[in-house]
């Protein structure tokens, strides 16, 4: 998974099996808020690895992935900010 990373900082993201929200890892866990998730140094991605194949195993997420962060600490790509923030257009 992370072959194809080029950036230096990341924040993991997945789906909550339970609700199917986008959340993200923090030091409590999993949770629906990017703000908290840990900033994680591509050195550690393996670490987060296991972390979250184990997460997988044991049905609590799925789909995860690294979000790459911008110079800022900003999620960089129009996607994963979209999935950040949900929804852009109003529902009827």
């Amino acid at each position: 998974m992370t072959k194809k990373l080029k950036g230096d900082f990341f924040l993991l993201s997945a789906n909550e099996l339970q609700s199917g929200k986008v959340v993200f890892y923090t030091k409590k866990g999993w949770l629906p808020n990017s703000n908290k998730a840990i900033k994680i140094h591509r050195d550690d991605l393996s670490k987060y690895d296991d972390i979250f194949k184990k997460d997988e195993e044991k049905c609590i997420i799925i789909s995860a992935k690294f979000v790459e962060l911008d110079e800022s600490g900003k999620i960089k790509t129009l996607r994963d900010k979209i999935r950040d923030s949900g929804l852009t257009i109003k529902i009827k």
